[in-house]
């Protein structure tokens, strides 16, 4: 069974409002209230797909009950860690013009709170794969996410990354089975731009180099992608415009998305990068993850190829 740790769960509050002006006060025109976090998406979006999984995280106060109580009403299964304060809230505006993200930065843990999440991990008995998805909260030791690689590992389990560059980095070496970087965090970690196929072709084989077993390489607004196992490399691009909503959930909904069609069937990267790049621009015109109702037509309309050996 697939696991997701979501370390540093929200509570997202997205508003659509007129267009922002210093110093003065903006009544929106409507706001919601979800249970996010990276590998919280990942879990309802694979709840969606008919995919059972087990969410895992961190969770304070009343917005960590009421992110609890939402993923279980969604149907999804959650083995909390209770810890002290109140698990953030993030904000998110559209005005029209231009969208803005403020990013709380989340309830301490300690070491004991980190030692319950690793005896979950050690005693998880359908343990197959954990995506580690998100931001670390506060306080966490320095070895956090490795710790959690290796009680993962040591149970013969896959581990996913979808992290912020510089934890990719650290952790590359433990030979994760995926990372899943955007344009910014794939330079950030290797110093290359992604902006070509050539230069996309450097970029993944210093990432193999770090140990990295595959690489999915989105290019967020560009609306394409990469793929690479270590001896071929595929490029998906999105036939179709859509309208922006909120970019928030697409990228971890476009994870689920390629792992539901790949994990299972390796050889089937053309239709996973498909499915990943239209689940990826359906969420996108919603606020959340939206009812994913466009899927099926806009899969159609990605096209794939393999890039040519060099």
């Amino acid at each position: 069974m697939f696991y997701t740790l979501t370390a540093n769960p929200a509570v997202d509050m997205t508003v659509s409002s007129s267009p922002l002006e210093p110093d003065e006060n903006v009544r929106t025109g409507s706001a919601s209230y979800t249970a996010n976090g990276k590998g919280l998406d990942v879990s309802f979006a694979f709840k969606k797909m008919g995919v059972d999984t087990v969410a895992l995280g961190f969770f304070a106060g009343f917005t960590g009950k009421f992110i609890v109580e939402e993923v279980m009403n969604l149907g999804c299964l959650c083995r909390p860690v209770w810890t002290d304060g109140i698990t953030r809230i993030n904000t998110y505006v559209n005005d029209g013009q231009h969208e803005y993200g403020i990013l709380n930065p989340g309830a301490p843990i300690t070491p004991e709170h980190q030692k319950e999440l690793y005896n979950i991990l050690d005693t998880a008995g359908d343990l197959e794969c954990l995506i580690v998805s998100g931001s670390v909260p506060p306080k966490a030791t320095p070895d956090f996410l490795a710790q959690v690689m290796d009680h993962a590992q040591a149970r013969g389990a896959d581990v996913v990354l979808d992290l912020s560059s510089d934890k990719l980095k650290e952790l590359a070496h433990k030979k994760p089975l995926l990372i899943k970087p955007n344009h910014h965090e794939m330079k950030a970690i290797f110093g290359v731009p992604v902006d070509t196929d050539d230069e996309v072709r450097v970029a993944m084989k210093m990432a193999h180099d770090a140990g990295v077993q595959n690489v999915l390489l989105t290019r967020g607004s560009r609306g394409d992608a990469y793929f690479s196992n270590g001896e071929d490399i595929w490029y998906a691009k999105r036939e179709f415009n859509i309208k922006l909503v909120s970019s928030v959930c697409a990228g971890d909904c476009t994870l689920a998305a390629f792992l539901h069609k790949w994990y299972r069937d390796r050889d089937n990267v053309e239709e996973a990068m498909k499915l990943a790049l239209a689940t990826g621009a359906n969420v996108a015109e919603s606020v959340g993850i939206g009812d994913f109702g466009h899927v099926d037509e806009y899969s159609k309309r990605v096209a794939v190829r393999k890039l040519d050996r060099k």
